[in-house]
């Protein structure tokens, strides 16, 4: 008797303290943030890898990545985010990852941004920053179709 009471005692303690009853407030929700966090976030890891790369917003669905040079002025490079892909790879050299957005112009693939992080954790946030921007540009245009003309 007295060994199944603290067996079930035990039961509840360690029931009241795993589990689902994880504090959800605490977990990042993407889709709550702004595109002004995510690009906020984006950049955080550009200036990581390289310092002179960075992101900003043109509009709802392309980004400028902004590449400013020593010896001279800057370069410019508009995104389309409706049709970019990021993709993660591997980097044998130094036993890092390598995310590339991709974009496709007339038929050709164009690799428009390279940046090398360390962990698997850092490339798969970084895609999905990028993606919710996507996300946001998809859902812009559903209401812009869906709006009738002024």
């Amino acid at each position: 008797m007295r060994r199944a009471l603290s067996l079930s005692l035990l039961a509840c303690i360690l029931a009241s303290g795993c589990g689902d009853r994880y504090p959800i407030e605490d977990a990042l929700d993407d889709r709550r943030m702004t595109a002004s966090a995510h690009l906020k976030a984006l950049n955080r890891y550009l200036a990581a890898g390289a310092g002179n790369r960075q992101l900003a917003k043109q509009d709802s669905c392309h980004l400028v990545l902004k590449k400013s040079r020593n010896a001279g002025p800057g370069e410019r490079l508009v995104i389309a985010l409706t049709n970019s892909q990021v993709d993660i790879a591997s980097v044998p050299a130094n036993d890092g990852l390598r995310v590339k957005v991709t974009q496709y112009h007339d038929g050709v693939r164009r690799v428009s941004l390279r940046l090398d992080v360390e962990s698997w954790f850092d490339a798969v946030a970084w895609r999905s920053h990028f993606q919710q921007l996507q996300l946001k540009c998809r859902d812009a245009r559903e209401r812009a179709a869906a709006s009738p003309p002024a």
